[in-house]
């Protein structure tokens, strides 16, 4: 009896081992479920954005354009002031297609120093805002106005006519870093601003028709490695560039 209890216990210990080592070895191969793919997916970046430290970013010469890297890099920069920009009249005055919508579209889509030489006088001497005939003549409570300068200085506005509900920002150097145009006329720039001390930049779409969208980085962010801190939309491109007086 005790020879036979022996063998079935090593029977038994043996069956253990061979069930350990099936589920060790299961467990080392690679498995092609469909959550294992989902989670291999789920690690790498969208096209055309590479990983660094374990964050998908647009590689160093591109800049984020919503979900997109897009190549938009002028050299060194252009400053923002510029004597040759097109004069213009009083903000909101119509525009010619020479002088503002549909911005004279070019035969060729257009980007980098070409854009940026061909954008410039589009941006200086004018103004993005929501309230085309000026606070306090709006037809909401407030405007929110950036205002582009020949002298290289943009002023960003929050006019509501509100005691201590207005922002009124020191005017800021800025210069294009990125410049696009298409052959439908749209366009688009990248600009660098130094304000209070702090690096911020602003990504501007502007469509034939005048209506302007972009996106703000804040101190510390950046197009390059960084999602928008905020994204604008409700604009309108005017001729003329405004402070922030009313």
């Amino acid at each position: 009896m005790n020879t036979t209890r022996a063998v079935s216990l090593r029977r038994v210990g043996l069956f253990i081992a061979l069930l350990a080592g099936a589920f060790l070895l299961a467990v080392a191969l690679p498995r092609g479920s469909a959550a294992t793919q989902s989670q291999s997916a789920a690690r790498r970046c969208a096209k055309g954005f590479v990983k660094v430290k374990g964050k998908c970013v647009c590689p160093k010469t591109k800049v984020r354009k919503g979900t997109r890297c897009v190549a938009r890099t002028v050299p060194g920069g252009i400053p923002g002031g510029t004597s040759g920009a097109t004069p213009g009249g009083a903000a909101g005055t119509p525009a010619g297609a020479a002088d503002g919508p549909p911005f004279s579209p070019p035969s060729a889509n257009l980007s980098g120093q070409a854009a940026a030489d061909k954008l410039l006088p589009y941006l200086t001497n004018a103004t993005f805002t929501d309230c085309t005939a000026m606070f306090p003549n709006c037809a909401g409570t407030q405007e929110h106005r950036y205002g582009f300068f020949a002298s290289g200085v943009m002023y960003y506005c929050r006019l509501t006519g509100v005691s201590g509900a207005d922002i009124i920002n020191a005017p800021a150097p800025f210069q294009i870093i990125g410049a696009e145009q298409n052959t439908t006329g749209e366009w688009g720039v990248t600009v660098q601003l130094q304000s209070y001390g702090n690096t911020t930049y602003y990504t501007w779409d502007v469509r034939p028709s005048g209506a302007v969208t972009g996106s703000y980085w804040g101190p510390g962010s950046s197009p390059y490695t960084d999602a928008p801190t905020e994204q604008l939309s409700g604009l309108t491109w005017v001729r003329g560039a405004r402070d922030c007086t009313w």
